[in-house]
């Protein structure tokens, strides 16, 4: 029996001073059973700070997801999974934290703030 699930972890962010900022981190729980018990195998597969995902900046809020997902398809290279398995586990993260369009990595160069009212 090997099932995987994603699971999520909130932190304050390293060096918060106001403990207002949050980390958001995504982990795969691969389950499995040795001798008769149930194991864990835990792999992190990314980071993004919340902030990241309410601001009203889109552009920054693409690229900041396009960083994590970058980080994410990485992990998830590595681990080699079924095509099935990986569209699961990508369908259940961007849930969460959605995939930017290809254009995401442009705003570093531009630097043109564009918001959502």
């Amino acid at each position: 029996m090997r099932s995987m699930t994603v699971r999520w972890e909130r932190r304050i962010a390293a060096g918060s001073l106001n403990r207002k900022n949050y980390m958001l981190n995504v982990v795969l729980v691969e389950k499995y059973q040795e001798n008769g018990k149930i194991k864990e195998k835990l792999d992190h597969l990314g980071t993004i700070e919340e902030r990241f995902l309410n601001t009203k900046a889109r552009d920054m809020k693409a690229f900041h997801q396009g960083l994590f997902w970058t980080k994410v398809d990485k992990k998830l290279d590595h681990l080699k999974l079924s095509s099935g398995k990986r569209d699961k586990i990508e369908a259940e993260i961007s849930e969460r934290v959605p995939r930017p369009d290809e254009q995401w990595s442009i705003w570093a160069v531009t630097c043109v703030p564009r918001f959502d009212l």
